[in-house]
């Protein structure tokens, strides 16, 4: 977890602590706290502070007394969502009590006053009609959900589901989500599912589950929420492991253990859209965040599309990936550290030309390389798309910190940067220790000139104690090839990932491993068979660009 460190990241933690000392230990002036609209309506903002500072319960006292110093006008979400309070702000006026005060009125005859009477009523009707959440909700087939689920919940597909705040499946609970629903995230909210609970989020091809921001299309952006969390019971390489991108301390927040086995949920035909929600300054959640979920848990047909830092990040378990397309992530596209060990198959991954590093960054464990079990994904059909960007220095693949893995038929292309770069000694011996491999490569259109796909590193500028890497990969790949993309320039908003009957990719491809997970006859390089008039992201999957 980040340190904060900067005055309006201090300020939402100190404003997120107020909150959770109201709901745990209660005071009589306010029944709930709105915390989206505690982030962006300053003036409801001020109303809780003041009266936080003349609460009854010190520990309010104490934090409304530090929060009058450091409290700034504005909202504190970038501004993305911020609204204009009106007269009556209905959020306050259920919370904190704000009251309207009227003038006296005039004097008039018994029937005058009596129609007056019944005037006032049906207006106090209407308004309250307009106000009331639940109403409100149900003229809009809308449902907000927020803090702790327990039980067995069904999220149906005839309304709309809103996200606010972190929403928690706690441990022996079940989500069900129903194929077709469609669930906004508020800013600041997330869904996480606790190590001892499941999700069951099962969509078709022709009725995908859609988890996307609340802002209007048109207006959305990556970062408007904080997206989905998995976590199990799944071997990690780290001791008392805590998810990234939640407040410090919260255990719900902790994940892995001994079962290898572990089920985290279902995931399929889902697509996971402007997420990554920053919480303080480089502390993002990821579109996708699996930590220490282990082998029955089911991620399959998901796109995860413009998140804010890493489009799915695994932090160790052994959670395997199928069908999967990750867009315009604006860090990483798959990111994997803590000992992961799951398997891949059918990954495409396109990162945008103005955002985002690597294709994959991988990694076993910050400050312990050799840290057990280590990283050691094995992965077969995978297409890493770059769009030969001007204004970053991209790399496909970038693996460090004594990551292991197995890279099987693979297209990679237009990146600015290079293939693949290997850093660390200790990564570098994982392929002598047999824990990383190299097979059926295909690598094309790198860097500026298109042709350069490893960069030199001499003296200061080796970081993998002299390795080779352009002599090493010319054994396992095909340099300077072209896959033949049907459409030669790729766009963001109408992509073509697939490729030409005629592409060497349906060649000199390695045998994909025996098994119930694989498909063994995908029997070329990268993730689209070569000549196929549609692809297995046709249908479910989108593209907006806001």
């Amino acid at each position: 977890m980040s340190d904060v460190t900067s005055p309006r990241a201090k300020l939402v933690e100190m404003l997120w602590q107020l909150k959770k000392i109201y709901d745990k230990q209660g005071d009589k002036g306010v029944r709930y706290i709105h915390f989206n609209t505690l982030l962006n309506d300053p003036a409801y903002r001020k109303e809780l502070i003041d009266q936080a500072v003349v609460s009854s319960n010190p520990d309010i006292r104490e934090l409304g007394v530090g929060l009058l110093t450091i409290n700034t006008d504005g909202p504190l979400t970038q501004g993305r969502h911020g609204r204009t309070m009106g007269a009556v702000n209905p959020d306050v006026a259920e919370t904190v009590g704000y009251k309207i005060a009227s003038a006296k009125p005039p004097q008039r005859s018994v029937k005058t006053r009596l129609v007056a009477i019944i005037g006032v009523l049906l207006i106090g009707v209407i308004i309250a009609a307009i106000f009331s959440r639940d109403l409100k909700q149900a003229f809009a087939g809308t449902q907000t959900v927020s803090g702790s689920l327990r039980g067995e919940q069904i999220w149906t597909n005839d309304k709309t589901w809103i996200l606010e705040g972190t929403v928690y499946v706690e441990a022996g609970a079940r989500l069900v989500i129903e194929a077709g629903t469609i669930v906004k995230g508020r800013p600041g909210s997330a869904l996480l599912v606790t190590r001892d609970a499941s999700i069951l989020a099962r969509g078709t091809a022709l009725a995908p589950i859609v988890f996307t921001s609340s802002a209007l299309a048109g207006k959305r952006q990556a970062g408007d929420w904080g997206g989905i969390v998995m976590l199990g019971n799944a071997p990690v390489n780290t001791a008392d492991a805590q998810i990234e991108g939640l407040v410090a301390g919260d255990t719900r927040g902790m994940f892995g253990g001994t079962d290898a086995s572990d089920n985290c949920g279902v995931l399929e035909y889902a697509r996971i859209e402007f997420a990554g929600f920053e919480v303080y300054a480089n502390n993002e959640l990821n579109g996708l965040t699996l930590g220490g979920c282990g082998s029955k848990t089911i991620v399959r047909n998901v796109q995860v599309h413009r998140a804010l830092d890493d489009g799915i990040e695994v932090f160790g378990g052994n959670v395997d990936l199928r069908h999967i397309l990750i867009t315009g992530a604006a860090d990483d596209s798959l990111d994997w550290d803590m000992g992961w060990t799951g398997r891949v198959q059918f990954l495409q991954i396109q990162q945008y030309a103005g955002v985002g590093d690597n294709g994959f960054e991988a990694d076993n464990r910050e400050g312990n390389y050799q840290a057990e079990p280590v990283s050691e994904p094995t992965l077969y059909n995978v297409t890493l798309l770059g769009m030969n960007s001007r204004d970053k220095y991209q790399r496909a693949m970038t693996l460090r910190r004594g990551t292991g893995g197995h890279f099987n038929n693979m297209v990679i292309a237009g990146f600015s940067g290079e293939a693949i770069d290997i850093k660390d000694s200790e990564t570098v011996a994982r392929i002598q220790e047999g824990k990383m491999s190299f097979g059926g490569l295909l690598i094309a259109d790198i860097a500026a000139d298109g042709k350069h796909y490893f960069a030199e590193e001499i003296g200061e500028h080796d970081d993998d104690g002299g390795f080779d890497e352009a002599a090493y990969f010319s054994q396992y790949a095909s340099l300077g090839t072209s896959p033949q993309f049907l459409k030669v320039t790729q766009s963001e908003s109408e992509p073509d990932y697939r490729v030409a009957a005629s592409s060497p990719a349906k060649n000199n491809a390695v045998a994909v491993p025996q098994g119930e997970f694989w498909d063994e006859a995908a029997n070329y390089r990268g993730a689209m068979r070569p000549g196929v008039g549609s692809s297995w992201t046709d249908g479910w999957t989108a593209f907006p660009l806001n």
